[in-house]
């Protein structure tokens, strides 16, 4: 098949024009799929899920205190006020902590430090207070991040 007969008067009949064509081309595609991926990952993805604080609270109690999801199924919301106190912080893989913003996920500064994180890198989540330990809870995966002063007490 001759593909020269499908160009419009001949302008990439000769091989040195078919070459920059073909570098334009490629150029093109790869400046639309930058504008693309960049807008893609500026949107607000609203499909992520994170814990509120009372949720974190539960994953201590079941993975910390060893409470079973039976009975962590018949707690609600109101059962849970006053038992800890949460607040919204970002962890550093050196176990710095920020206050940060929970929507704009900004830090406010640093607050204390912690254990470097079990699982390596930062991690935006919940400082759990309770029993005099505070705890670190990732707000997406829903696993603890690290524990400070730990003085565990079962109950």
């Amino acid at each position: 098949m001759n593909l020269d007969r499908y160009f419009v008067l001949g302008i990439l009949s000769s091989p040195r024009n078919k070459i920059v064509f073909l570098v334009l081309l490629a150029i093109g595609f790869t400046v639309v799929m930058y504008f693309v991926t960049n807008y893609t990952l500026n949107q607000e993805n609203a499909s992520i899920a994170r814990l509120i604080p009372e949720e974190a609270y539960l994953v201590i109690l079941h993975d910390v205190f060893n409470k079973s999801i039976s009975s962590l199924s018949k707690i609600t919301f109101d059962d849970l006020n006053g038992k800890f106190t949460s607040q919204y912080v970002m962890v550093d893989g050196n176990g710095t902590i920020y206050r940060a913003n929970q929507d704009t996920l900004q830090t406010d500064g640093i607050i204390g430090r912690t254990d470097s994180p079990i699982s390596g890198g930062s991690h935006f989540g919940w400082e759990i207070t309770t029993n005099n330990s505070k705890y670190y809870v990732d707000s997406t995966s829903g696993q603890i991040i690290s524990i400070s002063n730990s003085s565990i007490v079962t109950s």
